[in-house]
């Protein structure tokens, strides 16, 4: 039975480094769903670290311009628009306007797993997999402020013992009867270049701290390392190979930042060879050593 801790409403500002936690982060650790509203430029900090993400966010953007990277993938949007991120990938804000408004809820993993056992059954399921951000039609934006407000309603019912339940079961019926309308342009089947390249970025998101060589991830995918480099690179702008070492320079970014691991600790998480190499790898990809990124 849902108890109060389990839901967390909130309109107080930001904490820094954080993108839709409360002031104390150890409120949100665990919970299964939380709601942040009227989100303006003003209210979020000017960082542009990157940060991994805890649970699954929502955000319906109002109105504004802005840019982020999604597992270093960039997206440049205007609003109305829905931004959806999930559990372990990693978000860098880039720039937002003076005029960007927003509302977001964050939901644990559990919470959204039981939503996608509901709607895995939707033909354009794998359009919401592949595309982190879509516009929102001006006819849909009423709909969505009711959504927002009718789940801060429910949320704050904390007495009701199916609590959870009943924010599950708003989200999913507003999904059917509305939010799959967002969709629908993009519903048809990738190509093969780009099922080809969005497997490849996935295997290297969980391959990158021990496998390096283009020839492994080309084995993997049944391909030539040659064909599999210029899809890659058609499709992406960047090189197979790039993906490996932007991935592998992220991850020593957020380690650097977010945790209180030694350089040397971080360089055997990573798998370098020593801590030297790894230094010098670093100096040569961000242009300054660990030490002196973690400190600045």
């Amino acid at each position: 039975m849902p108890m109060k801790e389990d839901i967390i409403e909130d309109s107080g500002r930001l904490d820094y480094g954080y993108v839709g936690l409360p002031m104390n982060v150890d409120e949100i650790l665990g919970k299964d769903f939380w709601i942040f509203d009227n989100i303006t430029a003003a209210m979020l900090p000017s960082f542009t670290e990157p940060m991994k993400l805890m649970a699954n966010i929502s955000i319906f953007v109002r109105s504004g311009k802005f840019k982020f990277s999604n597992n270093l993938i960039t997206y440049d949007f205007q609003g109305p628009a829905i931004v959806n991120a999930r559990n372990g990938e990693t978000l860098q804000l880039l720039s937002l306007s003076p005029d960007f408004s927003a509302s977001f809820i964050v939901m644990s993993k559990f919470f959204v797993e039981d939503i996608f056992l509901h709607i895995n059954d939707m033909q354009n399921l794998s359009a919401v997999a592949r595309h982190p951000v879509i516009a929102v039609p001006e006819d849909l934006l009423p709909k969505f402020e009711n959504l927002y407000q009718s789940l801060r309603l429910v949320s704050s019912d904390t007495r009701n013992p199916q609590l959870l339940k009943a924010l599950q079961h708003s989200i999913i019926a507003f999904y059917y009867r509305y939010a799959y309308r967002c969709y629908r342009l993009h519903e048809a089947a990738p190509d093969s270049a780009t099922r080809l390249s969005d497997r490849f970025i996935m295997l290297v998101k969980d391959k990158f701290r021990t496998e390096r060589f283009l020839e492994y991830y080309a084995e993997q995918l049944g391909v030539t390392p040659k064909h599999l480099s210029r899809t890659v690179k058609a499709q992406t702008g960047y090189s197979a190979a790039s993906w490996i070492e932007r991935f592998l320079i992220l991850e020593a970014k957020i380690l650097l930042k977010s945790t209180n691991l030694t350089v040397q600790q971080i360089s055997d998480n990573l798998n370098f060879p020593t801590q030297s190499f790894f230094g010098k790898y670093f100096k040569k990809n961000v242009g300054v050593s660990p030490k002196f990124y973690r400190n600045s």
